[in-house]
């Protein structure tokens, strides 16, 4: 769809990146150029500079320079999001929206009603559903009753995450910004309504949003334990461990890139996350349709609504 409408049709997407932090960079550029449904045709940064595609300070600035183009990828901070979404599909414009997709619950079905009122797809793209071994851990899930099992996510902020105070502001989520892409597919390879309980998170005194969590969620029988931890030059950890009322068990390892079954050899994937995001992206926008899970977003919710406080010292910003 062009920036002043019309149908979306099968052909080659002209898209722009909205904000160019670090995953932009490194994840968004690589996607787009590979995928040969998308064309990358701008950037809209208030930073960069130099880049292999014309970048303009605004999404107004990009619409009224005449570039036709038929939808965004919006990897701007989530608190800022209602207004970019808001003037991307009163143009006509596909929205894909980088993880998490808004600051709350409430606000991110805002932004999906937006494409919805208006005939355009907003797809919440959470990358860690498109990791290698998700579906095969879905398969595992469906072929077991009852599991136990640990969820630990522990990575360094500053590596990630360097320079971006958003991630300590309000809305900015802290730990639970990198902590969701794990809720993202525990509730993929085990759908349901999971329940959760015993919240405790720790507080930085110089911050809005935490550096750590830890808490429990049940499913039916199921039950999981969960650590989120930002730590800062230390050992970094993205697993998940099922283990079945049979004996059978399951680990997950890298954000689901590495796979191992029953204490076996981890067997290890190439990484192609956002490769599937683009790939979906182009199929919600071929059916005109929204696609806006909210599943991963709630629970963290619920988490910072309920859990108990530790004050800890400053962290660095």
């Amino acid at each position: 769809m062009s920036a002043t409408g019309g149908p979306q049709v099968a052909h080659l997407r002209k898209i722009a990146i909205v904000g160019f932090g670090k995953i932009a960079r490194d994840q968004h550029v690589a996607a787009i150029a590979d995928n040969p449904d998308f064309q990358l045709e701008a950037i809209v940064s208030s930073s960069a500079t130099h880049e292999d595609v014309p970048v303009f300070r605004t999404i107004e600035a990009a619409l009224a320079s005449g570039l036709a183009l038929d939808a965004i990828a919006l990897c701007t901070p989530p608190q800022v999001r209602r207004d970019a979404c808001e003037l991307a599909t009163a143009n006509g414009l596909a929205v894909l929206l980088e993880k998490p997709p808004a600051a709350t619950v409430e606000e991110a079905r805002a932004l999906a009603a937006m494409g919805e009122s208006r005939g355009t797809t907003v797809f919440a793209g959470w990358h860690s559903r498109f990791a290698p071994f998700v579906a095969d851990a879905r398969a595992w899930c469906e072929s077991h009753d009852v599991f136990h099992g640990q969820i630990t996510w522990h990575e360094d902020p500053a590596k990630w995450h360097p320079g971006q105070q958003w991630l300590w502001q309000s809305g900015g989520l802290g730990v639970f910004d990198p902590g969701i892409n794990a809720l993202s597919i525990l509730t993929a390879i085990r759908p349901g309504t999971w329940q959760l309980a015993g919240a405790t998170i720790e507080q930085p005194e110089n911050a809005e949003t935490p550096s750590a969590a830890h808490f429990r969620l049940g499913r039916n029988e199921d039950e999981i334990d969960v650590s989120f931890r930002f730590s800062v030059g230390g050992t970094e950890t993205w697993s998940i461990r099922l283990l079945a009322e049979n004996g059978d068990s399951l680990l997950l390892l890298d954000g689901g890139g590495v796979l191992s079954l029953n204490g076996g050899p981890a067997v290890r994937r190439p990484n192609a996350e956002y490769a599937g995001i683009y790939q979906r992206f182009a199929e919600l926008m071929a059916a005109r349709q929204i696609e806006v899970d909210v599943t991963p977003l709630d629970l963290v919710e619920e988490a910072l609504r309920t859990a108990d406080i530790t004050p800890v010292g400053p962290v660095t910003i």
